[in-house]
C-alpha cells in the first residue's frame, strides 16, 4: 500500500470541521479510527472492539465443530457468521493500517473547503457534502435497524406470541446465533443477550463508519469534478457573450480560467488515486468474502423458510449484504459518470472558438477524460452498478434454484 506524507498546514482541530462532516468525524472517533485521537484512546477503543468480536466468534466456532455432521443448518449459519466477522475484522485492520493515508485524505478535503471560496464553488461542495451526509444517515439507519432486529427478534417474537397465543409453557427464547458458552443459556439468557447485542452493535458501528467515510470522500471528489465543470462554464460564457477573443487581455483571461479548471481536474484525479490506494485492498477481501456470505446466507434463508423467527432474522442480514454491495457500488458509478461528464462538457462547449493555445490545453484534457476515473476492489472487480447488478442477479438466481430443490 502506498503511503502519503502530510505536507498540508491545517490545524488538527480544523480537519473535517465542516458541519456536513461532523457526523462522520464523530463516528470515526467512536471506533478509534480518527487519526488525531490520542494513541492511548485509540488503543483502548480498538482493544475493546476486538475483544467484543472474538468473544462472540469463538463460541460460534466451538458450536460449529460440535454440530458438524449433525445439523447442517447450524453449521451453514455459523460459517456465514464467521465469514461476516472476517469481513468486519478485515475492514478494521486495513483501515488501521491505512491510517496515514486516511489522515492525508482528510487534510486534503479540509484544504479544499478552505481553498474554494467562490460562492458558486462553495454551493457545489455543500451540495455533494449534504448528499454524503444523507448517505451516511440512511445507511446507518438501516444497518442499526437490521442489527437490532437480528439480535432481538429471537427474544421478542416468542414473548409477543406468549401474550397473544399463550401455550401451557412459555415459548423458548434463543440467541441471535448458535454459540457454546459452556453455561446454561436459559439461566443466563438475558446476560448473553446483552453480550450479543453489544457485540453486534460494535460490528455495525465499524461497517457504517468505514463505508460512510468512503462514500463521503467520493462525494467530495464528485463535487471537485463539478467545480471543474463550473469553472469551464465560466470560460465558455466569456466566449458565448461575444467578448472580443482577439483582445490579448480577453485571451489571457479565458486561458487563465481554463488553466484553473485543469488544476482542479488534476487535483481531483490525485484524490481519486489516493482513495483507490487507500480502499482497494479492503474492498478486494471484503467483497470476496461478502459474496460467499451472500451465497451461504441464501441457502440458510431457504432452509429456514418454515422457521419464521429464523427466516426473518436471516432475511434482515441478507438484505444488509445486498445493501452493502449497492452502497459501495453506487459511489463508484457516480465517479465514473462525473469524470465522463467533463469530457462531454468540453466536447460540446464550442471549444473551437477559444484561443489556439487554450484549445491545445482542452484537447489534452479531453484525452484524459476519455478514460473515466473508476474504483476497483483489487485488480479485478470494478465498483459500478453494472457489476453490482450482475452480483445481485446471480444471487437471486441462486436463491430461486435453492428454493426449487428444497
Amino acid at each position: 500500500m502506498l503511503s502519503f506524507k502530510i505536507q498540508a498546514k491545517v490545524n488538527n482541530g480544523d480537519v473535517l470541521g465542516v458541519g456536513y462532516w461532523k457526523l462522520n468525524k464523530l463516528m470515526l472517533k467512536s471506533v478509534g479510527l480518527w487519526p488525531y485521537q490520542k494513541s492511548s484512546t485509540k488503543m483502548c477503543i480498538r482493544t475493546f472492539i476486538f475483544i467484543a468480536i472474538y468473544s462472540m466468534m469463538i463460541p460460534q466456532i466451538i458450536r460449529t465443530f460440535e454440530e458438524w455432521g449433525k445439523n447442517s443448518e447450524i453449521v451453514i449459519e455459523n460459517i456465514t457468521g464467521f465469514l461476516y466477522f472476517q469481513v468486519v475484522i478485515t475492514k478494521y485492520v486495513t483501515s488501521c493500517i491505512a491510517e496515514s493515508n486516511l489522515q492525508y485524505l482528510y487534510v486534503r478535503i479540509t484544504e479544499d473547503w478552505n481553498h474554494f471560496r467562490d460562492e458558486g464553488e462553495q454551493k457545489v461542495l455543500s451540495h455533494f457534502a449534504s448528499h454524503g451526509r444523507f448517505l451516511t444517515i440512511g445507511y446507518s439507519v438501516y444497518l442499526y435497524t437490521a442489527g437490532i432486529a437480528f439480535t432481538t427478534l429471537p427474544c421478542l417474537i416468542p414473548a409477543v406470541l406468549d401474550l397473544i397465543i399463550p401455550l401451557n409453557d412459555s415459548r423458548q427464547k434463543v440467541l441471535c446465533f448458535y454459540g457454546e458458552y459452556f453455561i446454561d443459556q436459559r439461566v443466563y439468557y438475558y446476560e448473553l443477550l446483552l453480550h450479543t447485542f453489544v457485540c453486534v452493535m460494535c460490528t455495525i458501528m465499524l461497517f457504517t463508519t468505514i463505508d460512510a467515510a468512503y462514500a463521503c470522500c467520493i462525494e467530495h471528489v464528485i463535487g471537485l469534478f463539478n467545480i471543474v465543470d463550473y469553472r469551464l462554464n465560466q470560460a465558455f460564457n466569456l466566449v458565448k457573450d461575444k467578448y472580443d477573443t482577439k483582445s490579448e487581455v480577453m485571451r489571457s483571461e479565458i486561458h487563465k480560467c481554463v488553466l484553473r479548471s485543469i488544476e482542479v481536474h488534476n487535483h481531483s484525479i490525485e484524490i481519486v488515486e489516493l482513495i483507490q490506494t487507500t480502499y482497494t485492498t479492503c474492498f478486494f477481501f471484503t467483497t470476496g468474502i461478502s459474496l460467499i456470505c451472500l451465497s451461504l446466507g441464501t441457502v440458510d434463508m431457504m432452509l429456514s423458510v418454515n422457521n419464521y423467527i429464523n427466516f426473518a432474522r436471516v432475511f434482515f442480514a441478507w438484505c444488509g449484504i445486498v445493501i452493502y454491495f449497492f452502497y459501495i457500488s453506487m459511489p463508484g458509478q457516480r465517479i465514473i459518470d462525473a469524470s465522463s461528464d467533463i469530457f462531454n462538457s468540453v466536447y460540446f462547449s464550442g471549444w473551437y472558438d477559444f484561443p489556439l493555445k487554450t484549445q491545445r490545453l482542452l484537447k489534452f484534457m479531453m484525452m484524459r477524460c476519455s478514460v473515466p476515473c473508476q474504483f476497483t476492489a483489487g485488480p479485478l472487480l470494478v465498483l459500478n452498478l453494472e457489476n453490482c447488478g450482475v452480483i445481485l442477479k446471480t444471487a437471486m438466481s441462486y436463491c430461486t434454484f435453492v428454493f426449487a430443490i428444497s
